[in-house]
């Protein structure tokens, strides 16, 4: 016997169909979920000792002849990064012969027949190079006087616009460090004199270093003066 179901069965039946497709409508029609934010690859720090200051000119060799040493300066500047100095006129500026090297000049002779001076800028990253005492030490060490015995060096502070300045002068028998590593050691140089500088900059200290003859390194005081004097 086929039985029927009553009206009011149907009727609830077909209303509970209709809510549960509704139901299922908005769901669907509703925003996307959203998707996990993308991870940041993590930045790569900066190698410590490669330091990522790049000069920007070209070496500008001036004659010697074009001005004695200690005349007035350069007026183009020289750009190497935080730190700008003026070339002195009459040094010649060379290719580093070192990648710790920022800067190279070539320091024109006190006489004719007398030997050049050279001139190095070193900047060896941030936070790399020492402290003033400790580079002062070092290059005073590489002096000693005629009869062997540590050269008496002259350590003076200088302040130039918002930088302390440490200032060194030493002379007597040089004797230089290798020019590179496995390099032969240079011959002792007597006579010689250095005229350095420490310069605090942005995020470590640049090394100006002056060694020559010391009667090319007098004539070239002036000049050294005035290319600190231009730091900026």
């Amino acid at each position: 016997m086929l039985l029927r179901s009553p009206a009011w069965t149907r009727s609830i039946g077909m209303a509970c169909a209709l809510f549960l497709c509704h139901c299922n409508a908005k769901d669907t029609e509703g925003p996307p979920p959203a998707r996990p934010a993308p991870v940041e690859a993590p930045q790569a720090s900066p190698q410590s000792g490669s330091p990522p200051l790049v000069s920007t000119h070209d070496p500008v060799a001036v004659p010697p002849a074009a001005a004695p040493p200690g005349a007035a300066l350069d007026s183009r500047p020289s750009p190497h990064g935080e730190l700008r100095w003026d070339t002195p006129r009459g040094w010649s500026q060379e290719k580093p012969t070192s990648p710790m090297r920022i800067a190279q000049y070539r320091v024109p002779a006190a006489q004719r027949d007398g030997d050049a001076g050279e001139c190095v800028v070193f900047y060896f990253g941030p936070g790399q190079g020492g402290d003033a005492a400790s580079n002062v030490a070092r290059w005073s060490s590489q002096f000693s006087t005629p009869q062997g015995g540590p050269a008496q060096s002259r350590v003076t502070e200088q302040k130039l616009g918002d930088r302390l300045v440490t200032r060194v002068e030493v002379s007597g028998t040089y004797q230089p460090g290798s020019v590179s590593f496995g390099g032969e050691t240079p011959p002792p140089r007597p006579g010689y004199m250095l005229l350095g500088a420490i310069v605090p900059g942005g995020d470590a200290n640049w090394f100006f270093r002056c060694t020559g003859p010391e009667t090319t390194m007098q004539a070239n005081r002036a000049a050294f003066d005035g290319l600190l004097a231009s730091i900026r």
